[in-house]
This record gives C-alpha cells, structure tokens and sequence, in this order.
C-alpha cells in the first residue's frame, strides 16, 4: 500500500516512478479525492484502476463534539474570514490579504481577517505591511494551532476563505474540517474543492498558461477573483455550507479493510466522479520529463537510495556528511537543499520531515519533471461535449 498526500510535486511523483516496474495487481493506492485519482491516472497510464482507492481515514479523529457547532460572530461586527494553513504564496496568501484590502475601501471596519498558520503571517512581515498598505486595521495573525485548539477557530470565523492554487494541492484537509464544523466556505475552482463544495461557494478562478512549473517547486498556478469575492461577503448575499466532509464518513473503518484484505474491499463507497472543471483543469497539464533513463536499472537505483538514506540518518559517521555534500554537489535547488542541510544538522529532522528526503533524492537521480497548462483555447473544443466517465469504486 502506498498513498499520494500531493499533486504535481517531486516526491509523490519520484513515488511512483520508482514504483512502477514492480506494480502488482494486489498493490494499493490510496487518493484523497477524485481530483487525485483523475490527475495520476492522466499522467500514469499504467495504474490499474481497480488497484486505486478514494479513502480519507482521518475523520475518525475528528472530535465528536465539534461536529456542526460553528457560530460565527452571531451577527457581530466585524464579521470574521478565516484563512487556515501555509501562509505562503502558493496557497494564495497574499491574496487574502487583498481581499481585507479591498473590503476596507467601502467598509472599513465591517470585517476582520483571521489568518492561522505558519509563514508570512505576522504582523511585522513586509507581504503583510504592503499588501495592506502599512494599515494592520482588522488583521489577526495566530500561530500554528494544534489538533484541539483549531476547532475553537472554526467556530468564531463567518466564513472560510482558500484560495489555493498550490501545485501542491489533491484535497484541502481545512475544507473538511470547516465543513465537519459547518463554517461557510469560498474558494477556488481548484483540487479537490469542486467535489467538496456548491458551485456556489467557489470563486472563478484565472490560471497562469504556457508558464514552465518545476514539480520541485511549490507555487500558486493562478489566482481567484478577489473583487467577486469581496461582492458576496458585502452584499451578504447566501454561501452554502458544504457537506463534503460526510464523503469519507465510514473511511477508517474501509481503510483498514484495504489493509486487511486487499482491492476488492476498497469497493464499498459509491462512485465519485470528477467535476467538470477538475478534468478540463487535468486535460491541460502537459508533463515534461517524467521519467528515469530506459536504460537506468531501477533494482541498482534503489539500492543507492536506500544506502543514501541510512548515510542521512547516521549523524555519528562520516557517511552522513559525504551524504549531504553529495546532495549538495547534485543539486539543482540549492537554496532548498542547503535548507534541507540546515534542518538536519540543526534540528536533527529525519525522513518524516514531509518534503524532504524524498524531494532531494530527485537530485541523485536528477529527475526534474516540469510542467505548464496549455491554453484553455485549445482544449475547449475536445472537452465541450466531454466529461470523464465516473470513477466507480466498486470496480476502482
């Protein structure tokens, strides 16, 4: 069993490169979201439908007690939009920012901010002094809240906004907690979001095409209409709250189904099939240099992976230093393998630090797949009339 936690990023995709010459009818794959599923489908062929699973066991820890319990500011103003998670600019930070910006023009203290995460949130931080024009009027920023603590910021918020576009993006795990908790959502038609929630909660949204994106890179691929957005949130007018959180209610229990007794207990949802817009976004993907050398011998890969990898966990011998330094001299993103290099030594992460080893082994391998979205123009004919079958779990 193996799972993909990312999209169109380096090391869920090194993953299956690696993975295929020993795919087995009986191996697993477990997505997150029909986005998901349709995206690798597209870029590897050879997966077998039926060894893939739409599976989200987490929900289990979901607190009981927090389910439909948001309340908003019961009318009080400011009214609260929330933003939870990366701070960063491929989630589209700054452009919540400039949603309280351009709020402010016509309603200066109708509504505040809320932004909970890590990156460039805090209130010194120049993204934030320039995009708000050097006024931090109705802006909050929270540091990372645990497990218990974010629920209690779910409640409070009017809304939720996410406006990602991340390379990165297959779910959005804040838009099932909001949903769990019953917080308004507005985002982008993007990911996973157009399965999770109404038509009505998403926002347009503006691709960048025939721009090159390197996969090792995390980076926002467009942006949503902030002046729609800030048209909603003044006129008042109804956002849905989504249900899309009850899609994986049952999950932990079909998860282990999965580990217990293979494929065919992954059959026992209904079918999940791709929004429009999720297969018109995948249909414009053109992927680039996904793939090693044919004439790489992927057992002699491995085996070097796997030395590699021990040498990065063995801080008490000289394998671990010439290691890094190798990472280093093959590396065609210092910057973030000199930041790979920090945190290891520094903090002592390991190999369950997300995004690390598994990002800088592309550098041995020097697999850099990249991509870009071609024109709408030119799929616009081929996905008129075309929608892509559903993907039916009894068989997939």
């Amino acid at each position: 069993m193996r799972d993909v936690r990312t999209a169109l990023w380096n090391g869920y995709l090194l993953q299956e490169v690696l993975c295929a010459p020993y795919l087995r009818p009986e191996d697993s794959l477990i997505h997150s979201s029909a986005y998901s599923h349709v995206l690798y489908q597209n870029l590897f062929p050879h997966l077998l439908k039926e060894s893939q699973h739409i599976c989200y066991p987490l929900l289990h820890w979901f607190s009981a007690d927090q389910a439909r319990t948001w309340r908003g500011s019961c009318g009080r103003k400011p009214r609260v939009i929330g933003y939870v998670g990366r701070l960063t600019d491929d989630k589209n930070f700054p452009q919540a920012l400039d949603l309280l910006a351009k709020l402010r023009q016509s309603q200066p203290s109708a509504f505040k901010l809320q932004a909970v995460g890590e990156g460039r949130g805090p209130l010194g931080h120049p993204l934030v002094m320039k995009r708000l024009g050097g006024n931090l009027s109705g802006y909050e920023w929270v540091p990372t809240a645990n497990r218990d603590q974010i629920w209690s910021h779910y409640t409070q918020f009017d809304i939720l906004f996410f406006p990602s576009t991340s390379t990165l993006e297959t779910f959005g795990r804040v838009l099932v907690e909001a949903s769990y908790v019953g917080v308004p959502i507005l985002a982008a038609t993007h990911g996973a979001a157009p399965e999770l929630l109404e038509p009505d909660a998403l926002l347009p949204t503006t691709y960048q095409a025939d721009v090159p994106f390197s996969v090792h890179l995390a980076a926002p691929l467009g942006q949503v209409d902030i002046v729609k957005a800030a048209d909603l949130l003044q006129s008042g007018q109804f956002i849905p709250k989504s249900t899309g959180h009850t899609l994986y209610e049952g999950d932990d229990k079909r998860f282990l189904a999965i580990v217990r007794h293979g494929n065919e207990a992954g059959c026992l949802s209904s079918q999940r099939c791709p929004k429009i817009s999720q297969t018109r976004f995948i249909s414009r993907i053109q992927m680039n240099e996904l793939a090693l050398s044919p004439n790489i011998n992927t057992d002699a890969v491995l085996q070097k992976l796997c030395t590699k990898f021990v040498a990065l966990h063995r801080r008490d011998h000289i394998s671990y230093g010439l290691a890094l330094l190798e990472l280093l001299a093959h590396s065609r993103y210092l910057s973030k393998t000199w930041e790979f290099v920090r945190r290891s030594i520094v903090k002592g992460e390991d190999f369950t630090n997300i995004g690390g080893i598994d990002l800088q082994f592309s550098h041995l391998l020097q697999l850099y797949p990249w991509f870009r979205l071609i024109s709408e123009a030119s799929t616009q004919d081929k996905n008129t009339q075309e929608e892509t079958p559903c993907l039916d779990q009894s068989q997939s």
